[in-house]
């Protein structure tokens, strides 16, 4: 591999270059998961992990030793109880705020980390997650589906897609986290480092700077694009925020607040994580305020019925029922994959009428509760039967430590396996 630290010498100084060598030459990442507090108790995920620790700063991130938990591997994942979210991630997309009541685009949110903390932080929120690679997508709209979240859309388009229906000046907030070299990724993803080299990381600063440009056409004036990298490259970092504040005099950086560990980059206000100062893989961030007056509204989808059982806007679509917080018409009607919550599966094989997705969802409601052995048998499709269920017959929901995994089809004490075949263990 070409000797990437040799082109961070135009910020950092030698010493700094040493200890970040030094650290990411070390074996293992740092680890952390983020608690779905609607779904789980956090003394559920502190009784299953030797290790975890709650983050000081970050109070929904609970960190752990990767040589001993292994929180990848437990049904609660599954379950949607929280997700695996690297920290400098997680303070990247807490640098947006908690209890907000936004509308916003994630650009290129897959996997879906930085959606998945910024809607379980804002549950009053709208996000439309968006992913260019339909198979990237795919992956996104699953794990927004484990995690049981109302306020999330997904979405697989172009960016000018979103210019096309009508949402320029659209947007609260704008998420881009954008496609990099991955530098500060390195330890986590062995291939990318053997890969590197400096020119290919700068036939990347076109494709910023083009992400750059949508996020400004999409986002309101008077709203804030979180712009973030996980490489440690000034010129994918700092240079693409000077060319692009350069060309448009109504964008200003916000000051972020210093913590422990942040490294102030070249331009005031934005921040590099390097795993030598904090405790997380390498990232780089800053906010960028569009300057104006704020005068669109946001208009409620008509055709949306309340149902109070559920606490969600019911939306009919050919592809089935979902159940959304805030339907707003001019998002409702995108080309998505997901729209909040699917309720119903239409699907011509399907032996129940409620889709996987309702049981992420559903909470306090009465359940099968299942061992550790018996969530593994189920998450690998298997059918059991269990005498003395209180439970009618029918469709039923499967929990483990109170979590909702899926549904089963009841029939006595046979148990029937509603558990998607897509999402099936080969093996634990």
């Amino acid at each position: 591999m070409e000797d990437m630290y040799r082109y961070l010498l135009s910020y950092l100084d030698q010493e700094s270059i040493d200890n970040l060598k030094e650290e990411m030459e070390k074996t293992n990442p740092y680890k952390g998961l983020f608690l779905n507090r609607r779904r789980c108790p956090e003394k559920v995920v502190i009784e299953e992990f030797k290790t975890l620790r709650q983050d000081s700063v970050d109070k929904d991130l609970y960190r752990y030793d990767p040589s001993i938990d292994f929180p990848g591997r437990n049904p609660l994942y599954d379950a949607g109880a929280y997700y695996i979210l690297d920290p400098s991630s997680s303070k990247t997309s807490l640098s947006l705020g908690a209890g907000r009541k936004e509308v916003v685009l994630d650009m290129c949110s897959a996997p879906g980390g930085k959606t998945i903390a910024f809607a379980l932080r804002n549950p009053g929120s709208l996000i439309v997650a968006n992913d260019i690679s339909a198979s990237r997508a795919e992956e996104l709209s699953k794990n927004v589906e484990r995690m049981g979240l109302d306020n999330v859309i997904v979405t697989s388009l172009a960016p000018q897609r979103f210019i096309d229906y009508g949402l320029a000046d659209f947007f609260s907030s704008i998420i881009l986290d954008a496609p990099c070299s991955g530098t500060g990724m390195f330890r986590k993803e062995e291939k990318m480092k053997d890969d590197w080299s400096y020119e290919k990381a700068m036939k990347l600063l076109p494709i910023q700077d083009e992400l750059l440009e949508k996020a400004y056409e999409l986002v309101k004036p008077n709203g804030t694009i979180l712009y973030s990298t996980c490489s440690y490259l000034k010129e994918e970092d700092e240079d693409r925020l000077a060319s692009f504040t350069d060309k448009h005099k109504d964008i200003s950086i916000r000051p972020i607040r210093k913590e422990e560990g942040f490294y102030l980059g070249t331009i005031p206000g934005t921040v590099h994580l390097f795993p030598s100062l904090f405790k997380g893989e390498g990232h780089f961030f800053s906010l960028l305020t569009k300057s104006g007056e704020d005068s669109g509204t946001y208009e409620t989808y008509k055709k949306a019925e309340f149902s109070p059982e559920l606490n969600l806007f019911i939306i009919k679509t050919d592809k089935g029922r979902y159940g959304i917080s805030r339907p707003i018409r001019q998002l409702i009607s995108l080309p998505f994959l997901r729209c909040g919550i699917k309720l119903t599966d239409t699907s011509k094989y399907a032996k129940i009428k409620e889709d996987h997705a309702l049981s992420h969802y559903l909470i306090d409601r009465p359940s099968l509760e299942l061992d550790i052995e018996e969530a593994e048998r189920y998450l690998r499709g298997e059918e059991f039967k269990k005498d003395g269920i209180n439970l009618p017959d029918g469709s039923i929901l499967i929990s483990y430590k109170g979590v909702n995994l899926g549904f089963g089809l009841k029939k006595g004490a046979r148990i029937r396996n509603m558990y998607p075949k897509g999402l099936r263990y080969f093996s634990l």
